[in-house]
């Protein structure tokens, strides 16, 4: 099984993206601001995918979340999300993807599905 990391800020959109990946079959770890997600992936090295929201209200935002999850040693594929369109041009890492808000279940499991598949390759 696959575990999943959600770093989300909003309750209601971290309770609906945990939804439906442990739908799918998927192990849910949910934090809600990006120290507890550094926290997280060091009692969790077996994380597989970080999915992140861009804004988050505490710390730094999903992408130096993101690189500091690597530089942390982290092997997770990285999937950043926001309803903020001007995040889709920002360069990304090669092992990030860009997903925007709203994102369809379809879109979601897609894109995590892919994340997985990169993180085992």
């Amino acid at each position: 099984m696959n575990l999943i990391m959600v770093v989300e800020d909003d309750a209601d959109i971290m309770a609906v993206t945990s939804m439906l990946l442990e739908d799918e079959g998927y192990e849910v770890l949910q934090a809600s601001q990006a120290s507890e997600a550094l926290a997280f992936a060091r009692q969790h090295p077996e994380i597989d995918v970080v999915f992140t929201d861009v804004n988050l209200r505490e710390g730094v935002n999903g992408i130096e979340l993101a690189r500091d999850l690597k530089a942390q040693g982290s092997q997770a594929s990285m999937i950043v999300v926001s309803g903020d369109l001007g995040w889709a041009h920002t360069r990304l890492d090669a092992d990030m993807r860009f997903l925007a808000k709203p994102y369809t279940r379809k879109d979601l499991i897609e894109a995590v599905s892919q994340a997985c598949s990169r993180h085992h390759a």
